[in-house]
């Protein structure tokens, strides 16, 4: 599988350029055992593209199909793109063919540096995962914040969250302030390296990326159900896409994506191990599993595994995981939130929703450590109601590619 750097001489060429209580845990399953051998993955994962000016998706063509001319029309980028942090042109490649002119040279001594969103002064947290602080945990209703199917944070200060209607961004106890007007959706976010947010718009069966000012930009069309999301610290996207039993391993400024797997009835919930070498996945089925498969640094997926069984009601929700490795899936079938340790051999009730009259708990994400948010609490969304809650639990979430 191509990187997200090496992979513009082809996508560009063919996209761009034509767009102008607990309970007993079931069997689980080491992170060797995960882990294992790569190379006895089937290799041969198709690769797919958007196809820019009709919005749906084609095959793509293999490196091998891209003449050397056809890459050298390849002159610019689309407008208003940004690199995600740390990725550039492939090394020999500029921008634009040819040298700049002395107009390009003055311009741009004029120019100053855009060095990035400011980092915010988060406080070092200590923790002992030998020591954790046991559930299960009560819920503490925040006065302010609106989230639906899913959260998320900027490095600002705020939740950005969602009431099914639009996209808003909540100070801690604060009023919302409307970020993306009229999107109807509810299903997962996330934001990528670069700052930007992705969005799975299940309304209309898309992925789409909002940029600082709130400017939507569609990335892939023709999805049934988009779901669960989660970010790798490289910026690609993983989504799970429910109605159509997929995992896509998506590239938010291309489409290009590739099937990870059609193996999970309902796949929904799905998040990284603290190395991301392990992607964890739910299914909304009954079936009460939770899925595991190792994924190589270049993309590649290793064998599905049943990393645990007997899982809560089986009608299993959004996925987190801590800096210790536990996992932890909302349980929609009882309103809980469940934990299990790294090896997956056991769950245990870790926040009770329940005794909450019309709550539900459909995921959970940690606090930026800005503007009130600890980062050793995790904030659930109030599905039905619109709300967010807070649940102090004595240990950060996993490292995340942003904030």
């Amino acid at each position: 599988m191509r990187s997200l750097d090496t992979t513009w001489r082809l996508v560009v060429a063919c996209a761009v350029v034509s767009a102008c209580g607990g309970g007993d845990g079931g069997a689980g399953a080491s992170a060797d055992a995960i882990a294992g051998d790569v190379a006895s993955a089937d290799s041969a994962v198709t690769i797919y593209t958007a196809d820019a000016p009709k919005g749906g998706i084609i095959d793509a063509s293999s490196p091998e199909d891209v003449t050397e001319d056809q890459s050298s029309e390849v002159v610019g980028l689309p407008d208003g793109f940004v690199w995600p942090d740390g990725l550039t042109w492939p090394d020999g490649e500029a921008e634009t063919d040819g040298a700049a002119s002395d107009a390009q040279v003055d311009a741009q001594d004029d120019v100053v540096e855009d060095t990035g969103p400011v980092e915010p002064d988060v406080p070092v947290v200590e923790y002992d995962c030998d020591n954790l602080p046991e559930g299960p945990f009560s819920l503490t209703k925040l006065d302010g914040p609106m989230a639906s199917e899913d959260l998320a944070f900027d490095p600002h200060g705020n939740v950005i969250g969602s009431n099914d209607k639009a996209i808003f961004k909540s100070g801690y106890n604060e009023e919302p302030q409307v970020f993306v007007p009229n999107m109807k959706f509810r299903a997962g976010l996330r934001y990528l390296p670069n700052g930007h947010l992705v969005v799975c718009n299940n309304n209309k069966g898309e992925l789409v990326r909002v940029d600082e000012e709130g400017v939507q930009h569609t990335v892939l069309t023709g999805l049934s159900y988009p779901n669960g999301l989660t970010v790798d610290m490289d910026g690609w996207v993983y989504l799970t896409e429910h109605d159509a039993n997929k995992v896509l391993r998506i590239n938010p400024f291309t489409g290009e994506y590739t099937v990870l797997t059609e193996a999970i009835s309902s796949p929904n919930g799905v998040t990284f191990s603290p190395d991301y070498k392990t992607l964890y996945i739910g299914g909304f089925s009954g079936k009460k599993i939770i899925y595991a498969m190792s994924i190589s640094p270049d993309g590649v997926p290793g064998k599905l595994i049943e990393w645990a069984t007997k899982v809560g009601s089986g009608w299993l929700d959004g996925m987190a995981v801590d800096a210790c490795g536990n996992v932890y899936i909302a349980d929609y079938g009882t309103t809980k939130i469940l934990k299990l340790p790294p090896d997956g051999s056991s769950w245990e009730v870790f926040i009770d929703g329940s005794t909450w009259d019309g709550a539900y708990l459909p995921n959970l994400q940690w606090g930026s450590g800005v503007g009130g948010w600890s980062k050793t609490s995790v904030f659930l969304p109030d599905g039905w109601n619109k709300g967010v809650f807070e649940v102090d639990i004595g240990v950060p979430g996993k490292p995340i590619p942003y904030p």
